[in-house]
């Protein structure tokens, strides 16, 4: 019997040939079609830094300059996290660097750069500004010699996860292997004079709460007040008028409290009440009540020393 050449095996083989010729069209099309975005695509070692710079104003806008040091190897600078606008790859006299930047603009490659070399950028919308706060949440673990940030002139007090920090003699802030929650108020704090005989002291505080006075009780060592809740409350304490260490209630009951700074007349005192209610700040004395007992303390002392001097004679 005459074996019979099957059509089928012609058709497979006319169709595999145009499969060939469709995947070679496609291999082309890929080529020519999508060039720009191979060249965002690089592999490089993390860039060396010198230095990481972050300058807020008192707007909130954001400007970031990373200083980079020179290699011998392809190198890839990580932007820090949020919408980058007005980049730029200098050397030190100002020349743009040729760079290639990664499709969603986070990543900046380099060809293995001669010279040192600034990243620098701004960066839109990376803080919110709430109930007359500034706050960031800001992640950033790339560089090891951490970051740094420099904040209005007017800001003086700033929390980072709700920790204060007085940056007064310091021109600003550095973070290492960055994950911190920056806050902080711009504006003159508010001062309350605390009227006590024929004395004034000035309490200042720093707040978005909306708090009306502060009331001072001798007898029992006590500064009170109102609050609405849930905003960080900063107090400047003369030491004149209550002496620290302090306990901090709300509503009769303990709260958490810091004295995260103290110098010869004053003690800074953060708190953030979780509810509404009355703060009060019991110290261990208030200090005009030693204007009382100052001559007794120095009667006693006088006493004792005479005491102690006719033992000496007569030994």
């Amino acid at each position: 019997m005459p074996i019979r050449r099957s059509k089928d095996v012609t058709c497979i083989s006319r169709v595999e040939k145009l499969l060939k010729i469709i995947l070679i069209l496609a291999i082309f099309s890929i080529i020519f079609v999508t060039p720009q975005a191979f060249s965002q695509i690089s592999i490089g070692v993390p860039a060396n830094h010198v230095s990481i710079k972050v300058t807020i104003d008192e707007n909130g806008d954001v400007h970031v300059v990373h200083l980079v040091k020179k290699d011998d190897k392809q190198v890839q600078v990580k932007l820090l996290p949020g919408k980058v606008e007005n980049l730029q790859v200098v050397d030190a006299a100002g020349k743009e660097i040729q760079h290639a930047v990664s499709g969603d603009n986070s990543v900046i490659t380099l060809f293995p750069p001669k010279v040192n070399f600034e990243v620098e950028y701004d960066l839109k919308d990376a803080l919110t500004f709430n109930d007359g706060i500034w706050s960031w949440d800001f992640l950033y673990t790339e560089s090891i010699t951490g970051v740094e940030f420099y904040l209005p002139e007017n800001v003086d007090l700033i929390f980072a996860n709700e920790r204060p920090i007085r940056i007064v003699e310091a021109e600003g802030l550095r973070c290492h292997g960055c994950d911190m929650f920056l806050e902080y108020l711009i504006g003159d704090p508010i001062i309350f004079n605390v009227e006590w005989e024929d004395q004034t002291f000035p309490v200042s505080m720093r707040t978005a709460d909306n708090i009306d006075s502060i009331n001072f009780d001798q007898p029992s060592r006590n500064l009170s007040f109102e609050t609405s809740g849930n905003k960080i409350i900063t107090l400047e304490i003369p030491l004149e008028l209550l002496w620290n260490p302090y306990q901090v209630y709300l509503e009769n009951e303990t709260m958490p409290k810091r004295e995260f700074y103290q110098n010869e007349t004053h003690v800074w005192l953060n708190m953030i009440p979780k509810t509404a209610g009355t703060i009060e700040i019991i110290g261990v004395s208030a200090i005009p009540e030693f204007s009382i007992l100052l001559p007794l303390v120095l009667g006693i002392a006088i006493v004792i020393g005479i005491q102690a001097k006719s033992k000496i004679n007569l030994r």
